[in-house]
C-alpha cells in the first residue's frame, strides 16, 4: 500500500474558487458543447472536493487513453478526488469535462471518465511524449516527470520496490499524478514526497521549487504496471487501459 509521504493536493481558498466561478467551472455551459480542451499526461486538472464545496483539488493527469469498453479515460493520483467528483481543465477553465469513476485509496490511483465530445486526447504535453507503457525502472536509471506545478524535470532512481520507486525528480503540490517516464515510456505516477533515508536516519529536506533546485526531498512514484494491474483486477472503469 502506498501510505508513505505527504499527499500533494493543493486546496484552493474559497475566494479563489468563487473568483473563477465554481459552478460554471465544474458544470460548463451550452457554448462548451464542442470539444474544448486537449489533455494528456502532464496536463493540469481541477477536481471537485466532495468534502468542501468551496475547494477544488489541483492535480496532474498521468495519461489519457481508452479502456476495454472504449471509454475515454484518464489516470491520476487517488488522493486527488473521490468517486463522483467532477473534473475541469485547469488552464482553459473548461468545466464538466469528466468525472472520477474509480478510485483506490490504498494504491492511490483514480480513473477519470471524460466526455469524448469535450476532450481531445494527446500523447504529447510540453516535453513529454507517451508512446507506450514501460517496465519499472532500475536503480540508476534517469527518469523524467511532467507536472502542472514544477513542469518537466529529471532525476536518478535510487530505490525500487515491487510496487513503487523513489527518485530525485522535482515535484511539489499539484504535481500529484504526474507521469514519470523512461524515454517515451510511461513507468510511474507521482504520488508523494518522502524524507531522505540515510541508513536508519530520516532526513527531512525542503520541497522542490522547480527545475534547477538541486537539494530537495525525493519523490515516491507508484509503478504504472502495478497501478494498471490493480485497475484491471477491479474490473471497472479504466480496466484494459491503453494510452492514446
Amino acid at each position: 500500500m502506498l501510505t508513505a509521504g505527504r499527499a500533494r493536493v493543493l486546496r484552493w481558498a474559497a475566494a479563489a474558487v468563487v473568483a473563477v466561478g465554481s459552478t460554471a467551472l465544474l458544470t460548463g455551459t451550452a457554448a462548451d458543447a464542442a470539444p474544448v480542451v486537449t489533455l494528456g499526461g502532464g496536463s493540469g486538472v481541477y477536481i471537485e472536493d466532495l468534502t468542501d464545496s468551496d475547494s477544488v483539488n489541483n492535480c496532474t493527469l498521468t495519461a489519457i487513453g481508452y479502456d476495454r469498453d472504449n471509454k475515454l479515460v484518464g489516470l491520476t493520483a487517488g488522493h486527488c478526488g473521490e468517486v463522483g467528483a467532477r473534473v475541469a481543465s485547469e488552464y482553459t477553465r473548461s468545466g464538466g469535462i469528466g468525472v472520477v469513476a474509480a478510485n483506490d485509496a490504498d494504491m492511490d490511483w483514480a480513473v477519470i471518465v471524460f466526455d469524448p465530445a469535450r476532450v481531445i486526447p494527446t500523447r504529447q504535453v510540453a516535453q513529454t511524449t507517451i508512446n507506450g507503457i514501460g517496465n519499472p525502472p532500475a536503480i540508476g536509471n534517469m527518469v523524467c516527470k511532467n507536472g502542472r506545478t514544477t513542469g518537466y524535470t529529471c532525476g536518478p532512481v535510487w530505490e525500487t520496490k515491487s510496487y513503487y520507486f523513489r527518485s530525485q525528480v522535482c515535484a511539489n503540490h499539484g504535481d500529484s499524478g504526474a507521469p514519470v517516464l523512461l524515454g517515451d515510456r510511461l513507468v510511474g505516477m507521482v504520488v508523494a514526497g518522502t524524507d531522505f533515508k540515510a541508513g536508519p536516519i530520516d532526513v527531512e529536506l525542503p520541497l522542490c521549487t522547480g527545475a534547477g533546485d538541486l537539494i530537495h526531498e525525493p519523490e515516491l512514484a507508484s509503478n504504472i504496471t502495478t497501478v494498471l494491474d490493480d485497475i484491471n483486477a477491479q474490473g471497472g472503469a479504466g480496466a484494459g487501459f491503453r494510452p492514446f
